[in-house]
């Protein structure tokens, strides 16, 4: 017994308050106020205790691991800003669930939450803990970076490092408040204080050798009878009285408290889960009682220097952890703590559970936007478990986001050669490789992919996801089982009025329909768009005004489809969809050419070129080329349409290739140039279905007969016209005419055309310059107009009372051609009696009388 060690004494830890610190964050007026040293210098508690002082409201994020991803970053700040102004960050935390690439979008994010932190309460604060976590992110830095300097936020740091964009000028100019280890250490009479007389002899010798460090100080004084220490630094000095402080421990709490610090994340219940509840109880009773865990926000926290203790030391029974681990991966598992479940794997668990944490996570993490979470996951997992099925699958879906669409399918292409056993696992490979064809326009790959992908899925969410994908690829080669797809999608979205869904639905349904030529689904499109505001996706939204203002831009209902423009724009640029401001400028602009208000048209033109040329948007640059000769063709200006420099087509779709060169092609026709501009229509015609290039080749013809005294010019108006209204798309029955006025005197003359050419003109208000033409569209529209001269004669001889042999007398021709003449009449204008046809011959008169009578009253003296 004799030689039986000695069981160290234990003292509770005592915590001071340090009142020259508290005091110098108090006097300092900078807004940016930063507690700068290593593990154990008392940042957090100096910060704790501070913080609550002169009512200050005070939202804490306290980062981890985990806050080198900026997705977490964004999150946390919102989370802490919200606690003085309710909602911060409603619209980036929107953007945030639908960006593929945070990281890059890191400022932008950032200025959506700036935008709502002006107004910021003069006794409001927020606290980042463990800076030192999110300064290993470049795009981490640069968001706390923007609020920092774009809002009247006051912030307190408590860091390892000092942030990297705080200057040493910023510092000396009194604009930043930084508390440097130096002044964090502490001086001898603090010393005593935690000492409390229990070490006097120490206080010197810790002063010195420690260099004030409080982790050690605060061990030493609960170690009061441990010897005089042989240490010649920091570290050894905290490593010896570490040791005597776990040494006076119970050993039920010495191994209790080795199987905690080997959890990435405890809380009271974990704890329970992992240990009991009555050795629980016990072990984070007596560990918070010494100080040795810290309750914060529900969580037990380990300070690091302990928890590396433990880690180096490595004390716990392998038995007790081995029977820990999968009761602590069920509770991380259960309330997605996603990167403890992986911490735990990595540290504790076999490669199987690295991958399985890996694929259980991995969609969450994408959809959380928490990219660069997943791309670390890679590298650490790569080290841990080798290049498995999962892994290579996290790296194809990073590689997507970034755009690196080639390296995506190959990395899909890999797995599948490796014929990995997991079903769902092999589903969303197959649907990875499909989204990287089509991106980069690889449509009968992605086509064959996602139909892989279909044959492979077992629930109903899965067959949709794959069915979506081959919808939007045999849309893009315009094969007719895109309709099929469409019409089983639609039956199944039907079962349920999800907003979301019958938006995508309405959105892909007119899609569909101007690739393949004919928009019938308007009057629905415009019953579901009241369901926008209850779709919480901004892209979705966006998406649908794109097409639903296209199709109404068609159909030349201008005002609703500026209406929807300006809706698209003002919810693309409060939700940061920068790619989508290009496609709602240039649906206003086509709206307002249509409403000639064509300055504001240009302008817009010009905007949305801008915007497609920051976006790096090849498609939206040449959507823009067409819109701009289509406006200056609305305006009669051929000859600056035609001098247009046409777009790079060497990357295009059918579609828009189409468009580009048939919108040249029509202000060549209308320069005279008929020639080429029927080559245009021939190239076009041969190439796409979709309905633009297919209305203007219809234009091209039309003007083109027009220009050479075509006798097929008839022929070519009834085309554009009928084909027109049958496709949705009347609105270039209006850019043909106002390109060739002198269209539409032939458009009015024929009884086939006239009538729907009325109802366009008076749809685009164009009657003042169809009477600018010579053409007055009320007459032409008159059933009586359609009358040959001799039908004329006999009709108003008839409204005169005349009969048949009165007609025939006046006249000079027999009674049986008046008979024929009069059916004539009768069947042109519609009525069946004569008495019928004499009244409502009064009846126009009147009209006529009184229409003259005022325009007379408007008329001034001066005009009279």
């Amino acid at each position: 017994m004799a030689d039986e060690p000695r069981k160290p004494r234990i003292r509770r830890r005592r915590i001071i308050e340090r009142p020259r610190l508290i005091h110098a964050l108090d006097r300092s007026s900078a807004g940016l106020r930063m507690l700068v040293g290593g593990s154990g210098f008392g940042k957090t508690t100096l910060a704790e205790q501070w913080a609550p002082r002169d009512g200050r409201s005070l939202g804490w994020f306290r980062a981890h691991r985990s806050a080198a991803d900026v997705a977490v970053v964004a999150r946390g700040l919102s989370t802490a800003a919200a606690v003085s102004v309710a909602g911060a960050g409603r619209r980036m935390l929107e953007r945030l669930t639908v960006t593929e690439d945070p990281e890059r979008e890191a400022i932008l994010l950032a200025e959506m939450l700036v935008e709502d932190l002006q107004d910021w309460p003069d006794e409001g604060w927020i606290a980042i803990d463990d800076y030192q976590h999110l300064a290993v992110s470049a795009a981490s830095e640069a968001f706390v970076q923007t609020i920092v300097q774009q809002t009247p936020v006051r912030m307190l740091l408590a860091s390892r490092v000092r942030p990297s964009w705080v200057s040493a000028r910023s510092i000396l100019d009194g604009k930043v408040l930084e508390i440097p280890q130096a002044a964090l250490a502490m001086g001898a009479e603090e010393i005593e204080e935690v000492l409390e007389g229990a070490r006097t002899e120490l206080t010197a010798g810790l002063l010195a050798l420690a260099g004030g460090w409080p982790a050690v100080v605060g061990l030493a004084g609960m170690a009061p009878d441990a010897p005089y220490p042989d240490a010649d630094r920091p570290e050894t000095l905290y490593e010896f009285f570490a040791e005597e402080l776990y040494r006076g421990l119970d050993p039920t709490v010495q191994t209790g408290l080795a199987v905690l610090a080997a959890m990435p994340l405890v809380d009271r219940e974990l704890a329970e889960t992992i240990l009991g509840p009555e050795r629980a109880a016990r072990v984070c009773d007596e560990a918070l009682s010494l100080g040795i865990l810290e309750e914060r926000e529900d969580r037990l926290e380990l300070h690091p220097l302990v928890r590396s203790f433990f880690e180096a030391r490595n004390p716990r029974d392998p038995i007790e952890t081995s029977t820990a681990f999968p009761h602590a991966w069920a509770y991380y598992k259960a309330r997605r703590e996603l990167d403890a479940a992986f911490d735990l794997a990595e540290k504790l668990g076999d490669p199987d559970d690295v991958d399985r944490v890996m694929v259980d996570s991995m969609e969450e993490l994408l959809h959380g936007a928490r990219l660069s979470t997943l791309e670390s996951w890679v590298d650490r997992a790569i080290a841990r478990v080798g290049e498995s099925a999962a892994v290579l699958l996290a790296q194809g879906e990073v590689a997507l986001r970034q755009g690196r669409h080639l390296t995506s399918q190959a990395i899909a292409e890999r797995i599948l050669r490796s014929a990995p056993g997991g079903q769902r696992l092999r589903f969303r490979t197959y649907l990875l490789g499909g989204k990287a064809a089509h991106i980069g326009s690889r449509e009968h790959e992605a086509l064959e992919l996602y139909a892989h992908a279909e044959r492979v899925s077992v629930t109903d969410v899965q067959r949709r996801l794959a069915r979506w994908g081959q919808l939007t690829a045999s849309a893009a080669l315009e094969l007719e089982v895109a309709h099929d797809l469409l019409s089983e999608l639609e039956v199944s979205t039907a079962k349920g009025l999800d907003p979301t869904e019958s938006i995508r639905t309405a959105d892909k349904r007119l899609a569909l329909g101007l690739r393949f030529g004919r928009v019938s689904s308007l009057p629905e499109a415009k019953r579901v768009a009241e369901l926008l505001p209850s779709v919480s996706d901004p892209f979705v939204r966006c998406s649908f005004r794109s097409t639903f203002s296209c199709a109404l831009n068609l159909a030349a209902e201008y005002s609703a489809a500026l209406e929807v423009a300006r809706g698209m724009i003002a919810d693309a640029t409060e939700f940061r969809v920068e790619f989508a401001r290009s496609y709602g400028e240039l649906m206003r602009a086509a709206a307002l050419a249509g409403l000639r208000r064509f300055s504001e048209a240009h302008d817009a033109l010009a905007e949305s070129f801008a915007q497609a040329v920051r976006c790096t948007d090849s498609f939206a640059q040449q959507g823009v080329y067409a819109g701009r000769v289509r406006a200056l063709l609305h305006e009669g200006r051929v000859s600056e349409a035609c001098a247009l420099e046409p777009p790079d087509l060497s990357e295009s779709l059918p579609g828009m290739r189409g468009e580009v060169w048939t919108s040249r092609g029509l202000a060549l026709a209308c320069m005279g140039r008929v020639e080429e501009a029927l080559e245009l229509a021939e190239m076009s015609e041969t190439s796409t279905r979709a309905i633009e290039p297919r209305m203007l080749v219809c234009c091209i013809r039309a003007v083109a007969a027009s220009k050479t005294r075509d006798v097929r010019l008839t022929s070519a108006l009834r085309d554009l016209v009928s084909i027109g209204f049958e496709s949705g798309a009347v609105d270039f029955v209006v850019t043909a005419y106002r390109a060739s006025p002198d269209l539409l005197v032939p458009l009015f003359r024929d009884p086939q055309t006239a009538e729907r050419v009325g109802y366009v003109i008076a749809r685009a208000s164009d009657n003042e310059f169809a009477e600018s033409m010579g053409v007055n569209t009320l007459e032409a529209v008159d059933p009586v107009s359609t009358l040959s001269a001799r039908e004329r004669e006999v009709y108003e001889l008839i409204c005169q009372g005349l009969t048949n042999a009165e007609i025939a007398a006046q006249l000079f021709i027999s009674v049986g051609t008046v008979k024929v003449h009069v059916h004539h009449v009768f069947d042109k204008v519609g009525i069946r009696s004569r008495t019928a046809l004499v009244l409502n011959a009064a009846s126009r008169r009147n009209q006529a009388t009184t229409a003259a009578t005022d325009e007379d009253s408007n008329t001034s003296p001066s005009e009279g």
